[in-house]
This record gives C-alpha cells, sequence and structure tokens, in this order.
C-alpha cells in the first residue's frame, strides 16, 4: 500500500510542479521514464529482490499480516538493492544523455534541450528512490526495531 501512495504523490508532485512552473511538457519525457522503468522491471521480475517485493505488495493489502523479522530484514536488504539499481539508471541514463551532448557541440540550440533530457532521467530514479522506496525503507526500518524491542 506504501507503494502506490508512494508513485501516487510523486505522480502528484510531478503535476503540481508541470502546473505551477506552467512547463508541464517540459517534466514529461517518455523515454527518460522508459529508459529508468523498464530496466527496473526487469529487475524486479528476474531477481529474488522483485520476489520478496511482490510479496510484501500481496501482504500489504491484508490487514492483519504480522511480518516476521526475517521477512523484514529481506525486505530492507531488497530495498537497499533496489535503490542502488535506480540510482545506478539514473546515471546511466545522464551519462548517456552526455555522450549524445557531445554529438551536437557543433549546434549550441540542440545542446541545452539534450542535456535537460539526460537530467531527467536522473530526476526520475532519484524521485522514484525518494517517494516509493525511502518510506517503505523507513517503515521496514521501525517494524525491525519494534519487533528487536518487543523482545
Amino acid at each position: 500500500m506504501l507503494l502506490i501512495i508512494g508513485v501516487l504523490f510523486m505522480i502528484l508532485v510531478l503535476a503540481v510542479v508541470g502546473i505551477f512552473t506552467g512547463m508541464a511538457a517540459v517534466f514529461i519525457d517518455l523515454p527518460s521514464v522508459l529508459l529508468v522503468l523498464v530496466p527496473l522491471l526487469f529487475f524486479f521480475l528476474t531477481s529474488k529482490s522483485g520476489k520478496i517485493f511482490g510479496r510484501y505488495i500481496k501482504t500489504s493489502f491484508k490487514k492483519k499480516y504480522t511480518y516476521i523479522g526475517t521477512e523484514l530484514k529481506a525486505l530492507s536488504v531488497a530495498i537497499k538493492y533496489a535503490i542502488k539499481f535506480t540510482l545506478a539508471l539514473g546515471g546511466f541514463g545522464f551519462l548517456a544523455g552526455g555522450i549524445a551532448a557531445l554529438g551536437y557541440l557543433g549546434a549550441k540550440e540542440r545542446l541545452g534541450p539534450i542535456l535537460a533530457l539526460s537530467l531527467l532521467t536522473l530526476t526520475y530514479s532519484i524521485m522514484i528512490i525518494c517517494f516509493v522506496f525511502i518510506p517503505v525503507q523507513a517503515w521496514t526500518e521501525i517494524k525491525i526495531t519494534t519487533l528487536k524491542d518487543q523482545t
């Protein structure tokens, strides 16, 4: 549930920033979104971290589910790997955009938009980390601490 709330809040923040700046189209770039989301989905579908996240998503809709310590520790580790992977995707997108910008050094009018698009990939990955993964990580760490205090 926390993941869905984070995604919705991230979309809300993008919409509000776009509306208040008057440049909503500047913050939306489908190739940059796909450069972050497609490998991230592949990571979740093929890794053990993805299976742990899938279990978390399924159990988050159950009201009376109690997590055990090993589940929470596994989720915490999975989130840390997801954060690292997402940040690496943003860095890769930024570097790919920077390399593409080097091809346009002669055309100064094209250089700015290409660099802006490369920064969007990094922005999307940081937003996913801040609005989706870090709140779940904080919730997991609080639950781990609570379980330790109870024993």
